[in-house]
């Protein structure tokens, strides 16, 4: 009898399942559609909504592999994407899902080649080896499937257009402009096609027309010279068309131009950012819609494109720049558009910055992610960093991304104790966020 109850109870004890796990880091709440409201952009119910977002890169760029998708000279490239979102090779989608939400993000930056949206091939198994629900996809099915788990966790998602064609940006390579291998009208379709495309899904929030518009080998952007370079008649033209054709509720996001010139000393040359904004600010259909973005990086500079070897200048990189100078350039180049009351008045998304995390060794680089990082604090500045997902082997390499899977799919985290970047990354996500209206 004894031996038969302690057998029942050996029985009931190991087949117990065992205590559940930590709960997945919640996505703040938040009632969509977004509008803005003077410098903020602020929900459905009024309250502000932070963009505190991250890029989850690789449905605008493929790589082969042959250097680290994490160098500065290749940040914008995607390890083995086959153009759709870096790490699914790795990583089942929940657990990319849950580093998002661990590190604290409450909205996703998506980027996405024009040629995704007429590319019917199948995507290898291979790149989607860690999520078998996805074999047998195309590229923009994939893309969907990233929309649906982002806005299911309780992301926002921005669509970025980041390229025309899957390939590494951002030099000369046939990506420089809206319409660098594509007609305007081509670009403005394929907006109304995206846009259409997730009306019904109102965690989108935002359509962020075109990457770091710069100059080709012959031509540069211009900001109102209404030819066919003219990228603030361009970004009007199709924010309001996507306003009320396709879809009234999403944020028309409108980065400045990221280059002019020849990147070569005594050639007029120059990073224009969103300075032209002074002079002439965008009217949408729509009001409470548009949102200006800017990019920087401490290997770029208010003069220097990021270039090395023959478009190198000897022009000083942000980098460089002491505190105070740091701090004047981004003022003049990009955050004087918050300023209360004046006629280009809207929203700043620093949309892309970053630096290496764990092998940089350079102190100029690591003192201007700090001095970057308090910039956006004291400005109480919405951003998105580049870029949150990376590989790595054996706990090698620089490590841009903040979350690092290796080949076997092992998660190496931002907060794993060598990553320099740690504590003023939780410094800005856990900043305070002024609120409309205080």
């Amino acid at each position: 009898m004894i031996a038969g109850v302690l057998t029942a109870v050996l029985t009931a004890t190991l087949v117990q399942p065992p205590p559940p796990g930590p709960e997945p880091a919640a996505v703040p709440e938040w009632t969509a559609p977004l509008h803005t409201e003077g410098r903020y952009i602020v929900d459905a119910d009024g309250t502000r909504f932070k963009l505190k977002s991250g890029n989850w890169h690789g449905a605008s760029g493929t790589y082969d592999g042959s250097g680290d998708v994490d160098d500065p000279a290749n940040h914008h490239a995607g390890e083995n994407s086959s153009g759709i979102p870096l790490g699914l090779d790795r990583a089942p989608v929940a657990e990319i899902l849950d580093s998002f939400a661990e590190l604290g993000l409450n909205s996703i930056r998506l980027p996405f080649a024009n040629d995704m949206i007429r590319d019917e091939a199948v995507v290898p198994d291979q790149a989607v080896a860690a999520n078998p629900q996805l074999r047998g996809k195309t590229r923009l099915q994939i893309y969907d499937a990233a929309v649906a788990a982002l806005t299911g966790r309780g992301f926002a998602v921005i669509l970025n257009n980041h390229t025309n064609t899957t390939r590494w940006c951002c030099g000369v390579d046939g990506n420089e402009r809206w319409n660098s291998s594509q007609s305007d009208q081509q670009w403005e379709e394929d907006w109304l096609f995206m846009a259409g495309r997730y009306r019904d899904n109102p965690r989108v929030v935002g359509a962020d027309l075109y990457n770091e518009v710069r100059r080709d080998v012959l031509d540069d952007p211009n900001w109102g010279l209404g030819d066919q370079h003219d990228w603030f008649a361009a970004s009007q033209r199709a924010g309001n068309r996507i306003l009320t054709e396709a879809n009234r509720n999403l944020l028309i996001i409108i980065e400045g131009i990221n280059w002019v010139g020849l990147p070569v000393d005594g050639f007029p040359h120059g990073r224009p950012t969103l300075e032209p904004v002074r002079e002439l600010s965008h009217e949408l259909a729509e009001p409470g819609k548009l949102v200006y973005s800017a990019h920087f990086y401490g290997y770029t500079g208010p003069n220097h494109s990021g270039a090395t070897g023959v478009g190198e200048t000897s022009d000083p990189r942000y980098r460089d720049l002491s505190p105070e100078e740091l701090r004047e350039v981004l003022q003049r180049q990009a955050f004087f558009v918050t300023e209360d009351g004046k006629p280009y008045t809207a929203p700043l998304w620093i949309s892309e910055f970053g630096v290496g995390g764990r092998e940089e060794q350079d102190p100029k680089s690591r003192a201007w992610f700090e001095n970057f990082v308090d910039f956006l604090i004291a400005n109480d500045t919405d951003f998105a960093y580049w870029p949150l997902v990376g590989w790595h082997e054996n706990r090698t390499g620089n490590g841009w991304a903040l979350t690092h899977w290796d080949a076997e799919g092992n998660r190496m985290f931002l907060d794993d104790g060598d990553d320099w970047r740690a504590n003023a990354w939780h410094r800005l996500i856990g900043a305070s966020t002024g609120q409309v209206g205080r």
